[in-house]
């Protein structure tokens, strides 16, 4: 009848609903590391999302290590976060909605919820992601081998260049460490030399105290006989010859104080002299020990840093050589794949932490 009212068009659109199949492997997804879900989500639509938008994969980026770092437990292995570290998660970034509106929003293309929220399902929501695109997406299988080799490449320079510096810093302390050792070794030779210095002058010492001891000996026996062939003499008178006699019993029982005191400077020179003689013999041969091998460890330690040194230069250039290729697999790469290219780049996310 032209006077009745067709009734009115539902305009308002209805849920989109995900098949059963998609919602398995959407659970494979979510269940995968935080890095890996980025990277199926940014090779998923590396196209219509992320290419040319230096922006857009940056947040990716970031929403993945902070993800990374509220999941205090599992960190770069964990793949989802319990409701109070998805709070976190959503005032970090200046997101006023709740986990639960984020839930509803979720639950109206029938992804359910546990409880947590993995990376994969955050980026569904910011991004209004096609669910089925998403899980069925290439991740560039087909350049797959460029892709890995680049990977693998980069990351072997990166590990080898870190390992380097790490063994350039050891070996540059052992080689500090190894000629201070020389240093002292040479002061402490030198110090040999001084007391071999004083040896000498010991040993000087004792030939004068033995020059002297013979000359007061050489004039005591020449004394002796003089006053011997005086009281001999008959030439002589007898008060002459008994006081010479006299004399001669006087030096036959004691030495003169000048001889005595020969003999005890002597004695003391020669104990002395043998003291001497046992430090320098110590004290020399240990020194000259001890720097022949302190040079010997400093001239290794040097050549070792000159080595890792050399080593830190090598794996620099490998790093060089790593982009190099990883720049010309990304101009290779079409489409799916990039979102892990991206991740490896030195530049970006994955080679180099952002400050």
């Amino acid at each position: 009848s032209p006077f009745h009212k067709p009734p009115k068009r539902n305009t308002k659109k209805t849920p989109t609903m995900v098949d059963k199949k998609d919602l398995v492997k959407l659970k494979e997804i979510s269940s995968k590391p935080y890095r890996e879900q980025a990277i199926w989500f940014l090779n998923a639509f590396w196209v219509d999302k992320f290419e040319g938008k230096k922006d857009a994969c940056e947040m990716i980026w970031k929403y993945m290590n902070k993800f990374i770092e509220l999941d205090l437990k599992k960190k770069k292995k964990g793949c989802e976060l319990n409701e109070f570290d998805a709070h976190r998660f959503l005032e970090n970034f200046g997101m006023t909605l709740s986990v639960k509106d984020m839930r509803e929003k979720l639950r109206e293309i029938d992804i359910d919820f546990n409880k947590h929220v993995s990376l994969t399902e955050f980026l569904i929501y910011k991004h209004e992601a096609d669910v089925h695109k998403l899980v069925n997406a290439s991740q560039g299988e087909a350049d797959m081998e460029k892709i890995n080799k680049a990977q693998s490449l980069l990351e072997k320079a990166q590990a080898d260049c870190e390992k380097s510096k790490e063994a350039a810093i050891k070996a540059t302390e052992a080689a500090e460490t190894a000629e201070n050792s020389r240093l002292s070794a040479v002061k402490a030779e030198n110090e040999a030399k001084k007391v071999e210095a004083e040896l000498r002058k010991v040993q000087g010492e004792q030939t004068a105290a033995e020059d002297a001891l013979k000359a007061e000996e050489k004039k005591l026996a020449t004394k002796k006989e003089n006053l011997k062939k005086k009281s001999k003499n008959m030439s002589l008178g007898v008060v002459k010859r008994n006081k010479a006699a006299n004399m001669l019993q006087q030096l036959l029982a004691k030495d003169p104080l000048p001889l005595q005191k020969a003999k005890i400077t002597q004695a003391a020179v020669v104990k002395k002299c043998q003291k001497a003689t046992k430090k320098a013999a110590r004290i020399t041969g240990k020194a000259v020990e001890a720097r022949e091998k302190a040079e010997a460890d400093a001239k290794q330690a040097k050549a070792a840093k000159q080595a890792s040194e050399d080593a830190v230069i090598a794996a620099e250039t490998a790093i060089e050589k790593a982009t190099e290729y990883l720049e010309k697999v990304k101009q290779e790469v079409k489409g799916a794949g990039k979102g892990k290219l991206w991740l490896m780049d030195p530049g970006l996310g994955g080679g180099k932490k952002k400050k």
